[in-house]
């Protein structure tokens, strides 16, 4: 949902020149030169016919501030910026409260405790004490002393449960894609320990040395020989490098770049068919690194069968060295950030009170999440919302109704499923206090990150023995200024959190909300019926013949003209969109914006809607960051966001004296549609 801007931050720099060599007669005085005088760029003088984005946010652009934390600014960043600070005093008023008034398992309790954990590891002390040490030695030593790869994947187990890392396979707990109700296995594809990318490695080179290097110095920080360490590091480096020629880096791009056209590459494979993939620790091998039975699952769902044959193939008793330097460096990476210098860590540049805060809210986000609607979420605000999405969802019936490419089954198909749909609105009821739940909290920051990570793994298994609860409050914590759509459970997820102006506020006129916070919720409905969402079916699984073929033909059809049309936007007059990265974010900001024009009467009521769509897309940002934007951004910029939708749709023509020659002017025959 969120995205930046196209609006380049300029930064100027003088070079000061001096020469030197022989000495010379100095040259008289020259008289000053008059500067000369440039002026002022107003930004009252953009007109909303060359650029409506520019027309309304401009001015307030310049005049806003750029905070380091962000590093760009802007509508997003602002009510981030507020929800942040009133997260920080919610953490203020708990920890100067009284200890012993809190009940046990508390979410103050745990906020109080975690805190000042932090506080005090971070003021001379330490995340991590002797025990913690001894600790990290012991599980060190005891995947070097694994005396084949059988009790290797048993110790890979124990890291996955304990620090959320799996050294081998790239395993996770998600959502059946054919059976939204259950959950199942997921094999991401390999991931490099020290954060290097597979196809730069690959090649060898600068980046193969790189890996080489961090290998070498995590392992004689860990106490080994400096000369043993060098010739490990450059065998452990090249089982990485076998890794990623068996890799479809291509696959890795789309991964990085487009999530959900990832997802629809997946595939299914039962048991038998990964014991003939994997010959040598067979589909029981992998559960046991993620330390589990073969009883808790019958496939997985996996990317890459290549890389993963491939990395079966390597897990013999030849590279067992390779393999547990291997799952060192993973373990040691997940404590990176709690190390002492000694080993590795870094010191922290900030105030310990703005790390112990940090900490809360990256360790806590469920329970702080609960203390911020407790303090700031508003019933009326919320209800209003609710309306908005009621006479949304009203007008999205009679659009489908309405849409011509569209058959009469399809039709039916696609109302059936909006009314299947879930609305998740504000945020979720607070959750039962439990007294064990105090014990999260251990002696060290090291433990208590510990403790977390347990109890998350445990979550994760009840989700694979139990199945999926639909709770699209789980999506997103309410703190989060944001939205989303989830497919797997046909839900919308609007937090407490983005419910600020300009999204909404009531002192905003009822248009003005219907621009803002309801051209997000018109947005992710028709995520339901983008790209990826016209993959999934009612319920939510995974089925592209829940649409008869006709119509998925026709829908591609119109999506290729909105891919050509975004196409043809330019950033920075010169740099071009991605369509067809863009094109889900496209569809449904189009989609959006029709659907909350059609809820208007007048002109007047549109002006005020169309202005405040603008001010939710307000953002500058540096210019590095736009260019990059472009190539890994599913969203279209900012300035795209608006101008290119907004020229679109009748309306704006007429409020805004809109003629050919206007630079924001499309001829009607090239206003591309979506329904």
């Amino acid at each position: 949902m969120k995205c930046k801007s196209i609006i380049p931050i300029i930064l100027a720099s003088v070079l000061l020149l001096q020469g030197c060599g022989t000495v010379t007669e100095p040259d008289p005085p020259k008289e000053p030169q008059k500067e000369e005088e440039t002026e002022e760029f107003d930004p009252e003088s953009i007109r909303p016919q060359d650029d409506f984005n520019g027309y309304v946010n401009a001015k307030a652009l310049m005049e806003a501030d750029i905070t380091e934390h962000h590093g760009s600014t802007g509508s997003f960043e602002q009510i981030d910026d507020m929800v942040d600070d009133e997260l920080d005093t919610i953490i203020e008023n708990i920890v100067k409260g009284n200890r012993s008034s809190y009940a046990a398992g508390s979410n103050e309790q745990l906020i109080y405790d975690a805190y000042y954990q932090a506080l005090e590891a971070s003021t001379g002390g330490a995340f991590m004490d002797e025990e913690d040490i001894n600790s990290m030695f012991k599980t060190v030593e005891d995947i070097r002393n694994t005396a084949s790869i059988d009790e290797f994947l048993d110790i890979c187990g124990r890291i996955y449960s304990e620090w959320n890392v799996n050294p081998i396979f790239g395993t996770s707990i998600d959502t059946d894609m054919h059976d939204s109700a259950s959950g199942s296995i997921w094999i991401r594809p390999f991931q490099c320990p020290t954060g290097q990318k597979l196809e730069d490695i690959s090649v060898g080179g600068q980046m193969a040395q790189v890996v080489a290097m961090y290998f070498r110095t995590k392992l004689v920080d860990l106490g080994m020989d400096a000369d043993e360490a060098r010739q490990k590091s450059v065998a452990d480096t090249k089982l990485i490098m076998d890794i990623a020629l068996d890799t479809d880096l291509e696959l890795l791009e789309l991964i990085s770049k487009d999530w959900g056209a990832a997802m629809q590459t997946a595939v299914y494979r039962s048991d038998k068919e990964i014991d003939a993939l994997c010959p040598n620790v067979g589909a029981d091998g992998i559960l046991r690194t993620m330390g589990i039975g073969s009883d808790m699952a019958d496939g997985v769902y996996l990317w890459d069968e290549g890389q993963l044959s491939g990395i079966d193939s390597l897990l013999t008793e030849e590279h067992l060295n390779e393999w547990q330097d291997i799952a060192v460096m993973c373990y040691m990476k997940s404590i990176e950030d709690m190390l002492p210098k000694e080993y590795g860590g870094h010191p922290y540049l900030y105030s310990n009170d703005m790390l112990a805060k940090n900490m809360i809210k990256m360790l806590l986000p469920k329970e702080l999440g609960e203390e911020y609607v407790r303090n700031y979420y508003d019933e009326d605000t919320v209800a209003a919302v609710v309306q908005i999405t009621d006479a949304i969802v009203d007008e999205y019936i009679v659009m489908i109704d309405d849409c011509e490419w569209l058959s009469d089954e399809g039709k039916i198909a696609i109302t059936a499923k909006l009314d299947n749909m879930l609305y998740f609105i504000g945020a979720d009821e607070p959750h039962k206090i439990k007294a064990e739940d105090a014990k999260l909290i251990g002696h060290s920051v090291y433990e208590t990150k510990h403790n977390f990570n347990m109890r998350a793994y445990k979550d994760n298994m009840k989700v694979l023995k139990d199945g999926v609860e639909r709770n699209g409050f789980e999506m997103m914590a309410p703190q989060t200024v944001n939205a989303c759509y989830s497919p797997d459970m046909n839900s919308i997820n609007i937090t407490a959190a983005i419910m600020n102006a300009p999204f909404y506020s009531p002192d905003q006129s009822y248009w003005e909300n219907l621009g803002g916070i309801g051209a997000v919720v018109g947005h992710e409905i028709s995520h339901a019926f983008d790209n990826h969402g016209m993959m999934y079916d009612m319920n939510g699984n995974y089925d592209p013949s829940w649409i008869p073929e006709e119509d998925r033909k026709a829908f591609e059809e119109m999506a290729s003209h909105i891919e050509e049309y975004y196409s043809e936007q330019r950033v920075l007059d010169i740099h071009p969109v991605d369509g067809e990265l863009t094109l889900g974010e496209n569809l449904a900001d189009i989609s959006g914006v029709d659907c909350i024009l059609r809820l208007t009467k007048n002109n007047e009521q549109r002006k005020e809607l169309l202005e405040n769509y603008a001010r939710i897309w307000a953002s500058v940002m540096p210019k590095d960051d736009v260019l990059g934007q472009l190539y890994m951004d599913e969203h279209s910029p900012a300035k795209v966001r608006v101008n290119a939708v907004v020229a679109l749709f009748d309306p704006f023509y007429e409020i805004y004296d809109v003629k050919e020659g206007d630079a924001m002017y499309i001829a009607p025959e090239d206003r591309v549609t979506r329904w």
